[in-house]
């Protein structure tokens, strides 16, 4: 299968399915593009994997059916390690062709406008660049726990949307986007946490509701998020302000060998 390289090819492939490649879509963005593989196939069944090689191990992501992503598969057959970003279905593919595999099962929720039920944002404060020490405390109080974001990067800050709740020169809850693109017209709402000390006040839904709110104002189309499987009570803070499920997908690491 042909490496593709136009954006516009690749975009028609990832709008068939625009709420799974929220992500993806966000990629086509120029900082991010120049890290990207795609491989695909716009004709009969459209499909396409991405190899994501900013980050160590580089993040898999595939659209389309799992017999013909199996055969794009093989465009990577020299990587020896990915963090996955797929679709369950797929799961006995990339077993088959990486044997060490951890799994950690999601779900894709995708923000439904009209449900939307914004919460109170009194005390909700944007954050800017010069925060981001206070940001990296906060989260450093789930290292120990195993809770702190696993996908923070500074940059975001001044690239996306964050907001927090202060407690004198301390956040005590806080969250942004892991990816805003108005010109794809999507965003991903991601970071979300809130100190241990500081829980069961509905800090989290807040802090959610903002991020939220500011991305409909910029008027996106697509405004999605991820919440492994297991975490009942942050599904229901997020389907309580208008999120639904869309469908469940893997993350995990894959290797060849030890």
């Amino acid at each position: 299968m042909p490496r593709l390289t136009d954006p516009a090819t690749i975009r028609a492939i990832l709008e068939t399915d625009r709420s799974w490649s929220v992500y993806a879509l966000g990629d086509l963005e120029p900082d991010f593009f120049e890290h990207c593989r795609w491989y695909g196939t716009s004709s009969g069944e459209p499909a396409l994997v991405l190899l994501y090689a900013k980050f160590e191990p580089p993040v898999l992501f595939t659209l389309g059916a799992p017999d013909v992503v199996h055969t794009l598969l093989g465009e990577i057959a020299g990587v020896r390690k990915l963090y996955l970003h797929i679709r369950t279905d797929l799961l006995p593919s990339i077993k088959a062709s990486f044997p060490l595999c951890t799994e950690q099962f999601m779900w894709r929720m995708v923000l439904d406008r009209s449900r939307f039920h914004s919460q109170p944002s009194d005390d909700v404060v944007r954050l800017g660049v010069g925060d981001v020490p206070a940001l990296q405390r906060l989260y450093a109080d789930g290292d120990l726990s195993g809770e702190a974001p696993d996908f923070f990067y500074p940059s975001m800050v001044e690239q996306g949307v964050f907001f927090a709740i202060r407690a004198g020169a301390e956040l005590i809850a806080a969250g942004g986007t892991h990816l805003v693109s108005d010109a794809e017209s999507v965003g991903a709402v991601g970071n979300i946490y809130t100190r241990r000390d500081q829980r069961r006040r509905g800090l989290g839904a807040r802090i959610t509701s903002a991020v939220t709110a500011e991305l409909l104002r910029r008027g996106l189309r697509t405004i999605a998020l991820n919440v492994t499987q297991r975490n009942a009570t942050a599904i229901g803070v997020y389907e309580g302000l208008g999120y639904v499920r869309y469908c469940a997908f893997v993350e995990g690491i894959a290797s060849r060998s030890g």
